[in-house]
């Protein structure tokens, strides 16, 4: 009789999230090092916000300050979905208010490429840290054009 194993949802995403490379260098990201409060640079200003859940998922935010008004324009999440790792994201005003699945297709040192091609845009979402903390975060179509790229800088934890 064989015995199945079972693994516990937070363990799975814990080997998800990191890199499958065991020949990493140290300083390599998971996607866990989002946690925190993160703000654009350059000509327009704008904020994510992540933080790890319970079951080990992220819970995020896109959102611009306007004085003393904050705007949510996004509210986005990064968890197990049917055995695969998914970003989800639900934009203000759009797609009838429903959540929009990107399952990830790249999973490479720092980076990760989330794909969804039956959405009309983006279809690719993809995440790189560029240093300790700095990551970019781009949109664009499934060709590769259409990009508009982001720059963040954690501003705490």
């Amino acid at each position: 009789m064989k015995k199945k194993l079972i693994y516990p949802t937070a363990l799975l995403l814990l080997l998800v999230f990191g890199s499958c490379n065991s020949g990493m260098k140290q300083d390599s990201k998971t996607l866990f090092d989002l946690a925190g409060l993160w703000k654009s640079e350059g000509n327009i200003l704008l904020f994510e916000e992540w933080v790890i859940q319970p079951d080990s998922s992220l819970l995020g935010r896109g959102f611009s300050v306007n004085g003393n008004d904050t705007i949510i324009f996004e509210k986005i999440r990064l968890a197990q979905n049917n055995g695969l790792l998914t970003y989800f994201a639900n934009v203000s005003e759009q797609n009838q208010g429903k959540e929009i699945a990107f399952v990830l297709v790249e999973n490479a040192i720092n980076k990760w490429v989330f794909e969804n091609p039956h959405h009309d845009y983006p279809n690719r979402i993809i995440y790189t840290f560029t240093s300790d903390s700095t990551f970019t975060s781009r949109i664009e179509n499934m060709r590769g054009n259409k990009q508009k790229e982001f720059r963040f800088k954690k501003i705490s934890l």
